[in-house]
This record gives structure tokens, sequence and C-alpha cells, in this order.
């Protein structure tokens, strides 16, 4: 059974700097906001290529570029 840390005083409880798996401390808010940050910008990252590693801007024709039209 785990331990009620609400009755611990706060200079006992011990924290972990990062998300830790299998870790029963708890973790900082800094910590949370860390491990968020890197997982936005791994995710921006790879939201700007393709599987291939290719940058999607560069690569790929816009619509506007490849669709031509005529208005009547």
């Amino acid at each position: 059974m785990s331990e009620d840390k609400s009755k611990i005083p706060a200079t006992r409880i011990h924290t972990d700097a990062k998300p830790t798996n299998g870790s029963r401390n708890l973790i900082t808010s800094g910590a949370v906001a860390s491990a968020l940050d890197d997982v936005l910008a791994q995710t921006a990252k790879r939201a700007e290529a393709d599987a291939d590693g290719n940058d999607i801007g560069k690569t790929y024709a816009r619509i506007s570029d490849v669709i031509f039209y005529e208005e009547t």
C-alpha cells in the first residue's frame, strides 16, 4: 500500500526533477512543463517533414501553384 504523503512534512517529500518511468516520487510542475515542451517541440519538428525527412514546404507544390482555372 502506498504511503499517504499528505501528512508527511514537505522537507521529507521526495520529488523528481523530470518525469521518470516507475518512480514513486512526486514530480514537480516544472518537470511536467519541461516534458510537455519537449514533446511539443518534437511534434512540431516532425510536422515540418515527410516520412523521408524532406522539408514539406520546400519539397511539395502548393495547391495554388498547380491548379489553374478560368472564370467564366
